[in-house]
């Protein structure tokens, strides 16, 4: 494709410092012209610094308009500030870096969005396999920008980051990306940790058959699903080694009490095998009534003490749901996956609004690992790739080494590390990008940028993005909602995009107040039902 459009043409280069260009512009508006759409000379607008050395493309970093005096005239003197981001190859395709600097008074041409598109690798070239790697997300911010499309491989392959303030369309954004991703693919795994059951809404309607929504009331993570440190730490806290050696001892007993006599040799207190709490608990009484002393007795009835009231605990039911029926992990994960023969899922919503706060951190850690180790015996990463959404990341992987965070911090940051070669992802969603861990922060491949308005937020993202946005950067606080700088592998040239609306949208619009307020409360309005939901800790949905 020509990059050399000559109506396009804004003027000539006037210094090259580095990476960093001055264009003398003739022209800061280019009409629509011979289908050919109207373009504009703006910050983060694509130019193209072509002549006898090749094409070099760049990124509109500032543009500056000053009045000047010429023989007792003034002059309106235009002034545009480039970035480097790359050349065009031989084959016609964006590569990173460039061989030769553009020279003095070489043209330089704005880009519109279908050649923007076409040296990126996204044209009509393409075989039908080539194509699929690729989908739309959203249009360009700039005039004539065009569309956007993320190559799957590169986003989810290397993980991602959504961030952006409260209210600045990080939900909405998760929701057109996955719904982009539903329509195009017809057999993704994505899973959503929902912390606020804001995912519901915009996942029903059309998407609901192929949409696995797990609702809090059904939610279920078996106790003995749990590795040792899993255990401790949601029954017994700051165990010490005493405690821990007793527990270690009893539960690998008791686990190897189900199993066939030739496998017991290869059970750990680890294996994800069924064993009864009750009896757990039974033991250690018994254990206890064995001692002569109150001293040696204490171990044992604060073990049992402690784990009896965590059993008893309405709070806690969700760990017990499948006791009864002793589900095993292959069965649970058939479900949790949504690969069942006769009722096949493809996005999977954990409703998790309803963990009790105290183990909210370990049960989020607890999943992320059983996905992890779910992929790891996997031996083919590409059999089933698994994508998990970490909304309100912040929460329970912050970037501090708490004992509290310890647990889920160890989990996700394994994935974010070694998660690519097994075949599982991560879409790391947060408000407060200076809260959450650096360690996973510095693991993903692409980073969408809404709205941020903390200067400690915006100073760590600006850490991660490419010098190649420049002024850009300074523009995360005025953003509009659904608007995001884009950096990193999914898109080869990084730039501002504006998402498109999902549809249904997620959950998480702002209250109207003005309606509320006007109508007054909805007819069949009940108190009395409200504070009997939350008396019972029954999560009950609104139409």
């Amino acid at each position: 494709m020509d990059m050399r459009i000559g109506n396009y043409c804004i003027g000539k280069v006037r210094s090259v410092d580095g990476s960093n260009i001055l264009v003398k512009a003739e022209a800061l508006k280019i009409p629509e012209y011979d289908g050919h759409p109207a373009m504009h000379v703006e910050v983060g607008a694509y130019v193209n610094c072509g002549d006898f050395h090749g094409d070099t493309i760049c990124m509109v970093s500032r543009v500056r308009i000053e009045e000047v005096e010429k023989k007792g005239i003034w002059e309106e003197n235009n002034l545009v500030e480039l970035s480097i981001v790359g050349s065009v190859n031989d084959e016609g395709r964006f590569t990173r870096g460039v061989d030769q600097l553009p020279h003095i008074t070489c043209d330089v041409y704005l880009l519109n969005g279908e050649q923007v598109n076409s040296i990126m690798g996204i044209d009509d070239h393409l075989s039908e396999d080539e194509k699929r790697k690729f989908f739309k997300v959203g249009k360009r911010s700039m005039k004539g920008g065009g569309d956007v499309y993320f190559d799957l491989d590169k986003l989810l392959g290397r993980h991602v980051a959504i961030v952006g303030t409260t209210g600045s369309g990080k939900s909405s954004t998760v929701a057109r990306i996955t719904q982009s991703i539903l329509t195009e693919y017809p057999q993704p795994r994505i899973m959503f940790f929902d912390l606020h059951n804001e995912y519901r809404d915009a996942f029903g309607g059309q998407w609901a058959e192929k949409t696995n929504l797990i609702d809090w009331d059904n939610f279920s993570l078996p106790y003995w699903y749990l590795d040792l440190e899993e255990f401790i730490g949601i029954y017994y806290p700051g165990a010490g080694g005493t405690q821990e050696v007793i527990l270690k001892g009893l539960i690998e007993e008791l686990k190897k009490d189900n199993v066939e006599e030739d496998k017991k040799s290869r059970v750990s207190v680890d294996s994800p095998i069924f064993f009864d709490i009750e009896e757990l608990i039974k033991k250690l009484d018994a254990l206890a009534t064995a001692e002569t002393t109150a001293t040696k007795k204490e171990p044992f009835q604060k073990l049992s003490n402690r784990i009896s009231a965590i059993n008893k605990d309405p709070r806690f039911d969700f760990l017990n749901r499948e006791r009864l029926s002793q589900k095993k992990l292959g069965e649970y994960f058939t479900e949790l996956l949504g690969v069942c023969e006769e009722t096949k899922k493809y996005i999977t919503i954990l409703d998790l609004s309803g963990l009790p706060a105290e183990v909210r951190t370990i049960s989020v850690g607890v999943l992320a690992r059983l996905c992890f180790d779910y992929r790891y015996w996997d031996m083919d990463p590409e059999n089933l790739p698994l994508a998990l959404v970490l909304e309100e990341a912040h929460s329970y992987i912050p970037d501090e080494r708490e004992a509290t965070y310890a647990l889920c911090l160890n989990r996700v940051e394994k994935i974010a590390k070694e998660g690519r070669k097994y075949g599982i992802s991560l879409i790391v969603v947060t408000q407060r990008p200076s809260n959450v861990s650096t360690t996973v922060l510095s693991q993903c491949g692409t980073f969408i940028t809404l709205r941020l308005t903390s200067d400690l937020d915006q100073n760590k993202v600006r850490r991660l993005l490419p010098d190649t946005i420049g002024e850009q950067a300074e523009m995360l606080s005025s953003l509009r909602d659904r608007e995001a700088l884009v950096t990193g592998d999914a898109v080869s040239i990084p730039g501002r995009v504006r998402f498109d609306e999902p549809n249904p949208w997620p959950k998480s619009k702002d209250v109207k107040f003005h309606k509320a307020w006007t109508d007054g409360p909805p007819v069949g309005y009940d108190i009395d039902s409200i504070v009997e939901a939350w008396s019972l800790r029954e999560k009950r949905t609104t139409k």
